[in-house]
């Protein structure tokens, strides 16, 4: 069934960015919940670097102060980590430590701001096919794309092992991701569902490259969603001064029907229901693309917390 939960009392809330302060990527990144251990939860950092040598990853992983269940605990991936670990507050933790903490995994970049946007780009991604012939270096806004596939490689082989051998986690893998972490999510959904078992997106970027993501939707196996959970959340604040917003930019379906983003993620969600995977499509009036970080990190941690 359709699922509707609401923002959890005592969790912090968004506040919008002010006009004259860097973009959220570009902004540094101070002291974190990382870097005060609590009874709640004690944070390790790792490094790593893709196998190409050409990204470099920062990896954060929260492990609960609370005894191990007897299945292990979930564990939530969060992509943009840098980005997630400076939204997450000693009141989340708090928060978590009460119910089902799951194992928290920021998977960012070893930079001192909020992210690496070429590498992101780069990663966060799908294949772009044409043709029949999957295009070698896709541009888009001016940075190359299509290294999901790689990423998510990456993920599978570096970062899940690494992770286990920290951590008892026997309890299900969640993936959480915004805007491009949102796109990489639904796609890796479409291409490798056994990955992770409940995915939550928050506003996702359905238009990069033409909506190429919609062409994979449509060739998806849909019962291979069966028993996942899938959240999706969207941010419909408009853009001040009326500028549009790349969510706004044009899908073409195959049928030839034309779409934005917004209204892909909701067909994207009703299609999955119908294939009785547990989806949600939910929008926030009162939230534009930069503060559905906040909205859909909260959301990723009530999923997550659940027995």
């Amino acid at each position: 069934m359709l699922i509707c939960l609401c923002v959890t009392p005592g969790v912090a809330h968004v506040q919008e960015r002010p006009a004259f302060a860097p973009t959220r990527g570009e902004r540094l990144v101070g002291e974190t919940v990382a870097d005060h251990p609590t009874a709640y939860y004690r944070f390790e950092e790792h490094t790593l670097d893709s196998a190409d040598g050409k990204r470099h990853y920062r990896i954060q992983i929260g492990i609960p102060g609370t005894p191990v269940p007897a299945g292990g605990h979930a564990a939530l991936y969060m992509l943009d980590g840098n980005a997630a670990i400076d939204t997450l507050t000693d009141q989340d933790l708090e928060w978590l430590s009460r119910r089902n903490p799951p194992v928290l995994v920021a998977i960012g970049y070893d930079v001192p701001t909020c992210n690496d946007v070429v590498s992101r780009a780069y990663d966060y991604t799908p294949p772009v096919i044409e043709h029949g012939q999957a295009l070698a270096r896709p541009v888009v806004r001016g940075r190359i794309g299509s290294g999901a596939d790689v990423f998510l490689e990456f993920i599978e082989n570096r970062i899940k092992p690494l992770v286990r051998a920290r951590a008892n986690v026997n309890g299900g893998e969640y993936l959480w991701g915004h805007s491009y972490g949102g796109l990489f999510a639904l796609h890796v959904l479409f291409t490798r569902p056994e990955s992770f078992s409940r995915y939550i997106v928050g506003d996702p970027s359905i238009w990069w490259h033409e909506g190429v993501l919609m062409r994979e939707w449509e060739v998806f196996d849909k019962p291979r969603a069966a028993g996942k959970r899938v959240a999706i959340l969207v941010g419909t604040k408009p853009r001040e001064g009326g500028r549009p917003a790349p969510s706004s930019l044009p899908i073409r379906t195959s049928s030839g029907a034309t779409l934005d983003s917004r209204s892909a993620a909701r067909e994207i969600a009703a299609g999955l229901l119908a294939h009785t995977a547990a989806a949600s499509y939910e929008t926030f009036p009162e939230q534009g693309h930069g503060g559905m970080v906040r909205v859909s990190l909260e959301r990723a941690l009530q999923i997550a917390a659940e027995p």
